[in-house]
């Protein structure tokens, strides 16, 4: 099953374009790909960041919520 994708546009700075114009030169690949790669893996660690944070909460005995994060969305 191939991953579902979404569509984003965004401004990057004049140094991370040309970083990744080089990346896409020099692997062949189209720089939409290596955004992707390089957003996925800052995705995983902040998922992974977030699980470690989880367990030690519930390790000392405290949730999110009781921290004051209400676990509601703030998306409008």
């Amino acid at each position: 099953m191939a991953t579902e994708l979404r569509d984003y546009r965004g401004r990057i700075s004049v140094l991370s374009d040309v970083a990744i114009d080089a990346k896409a030169r020099a692997t062949g690949r189209e720089k939409q790909e290596i955004v992707r790669e390089i957003l996925d893996a800052w995705a995983q660690q902040e998922v992974h960041a977030a699980s470690l944070l989880q367990a030690a909460l519930i390790a000392e005995g405290l949730s999110g919520s009781e921290s004051g994060i209400s676990g509601q969305s703030t998306k409008t």
